[in-house]
């Protein structure tokens, strides 16, 4: 498994990201639902470089629209972290979401 700092300084040459990028996304305070919702979340946001995340318990996850073709619910949960944190860092970015 890669470490988080690998993750970080590869990303930074991603030309959708560069160092302007990275540096919005360890400014920006991302708000993820409590529970295992936002577990899977938090962790691609960590490993993303993100340093502040809040967790709320009134903050309801977002709903996942691709739900339906994952068949297992593990699959179903990863996904819908995945694409939760990419929606967060895409804001973050300043990059235009659904």
């Amino acid at each position: 498994m890669m470490s988080s700092e690998a993750a970080v300084s590869r990303q930074v040459l991603l030309p959708e990201v560069g160092a302007e990028g990275q540096a919005k996304i360890c400014a920006a305070v991302f708000e993820i639902a409590a529970g295992s919702d936002g577990d899977i979340e938090a962790l691609y946001l960590e490993r993303a470089g993100a340093l502040t995340l809040h967790r709320s318990d009134e903050l309801e996850a977002v709903p996942f629209r691709h739900a339906e073709n994952f068949r297992f619910s593990a699959s179903r949960e990863l996904g819908a972290g995945a694409w939760r944190a990419l929606r967060g860092l895409r804001r973050a970015l300043g990059v235009a979401t659904e």
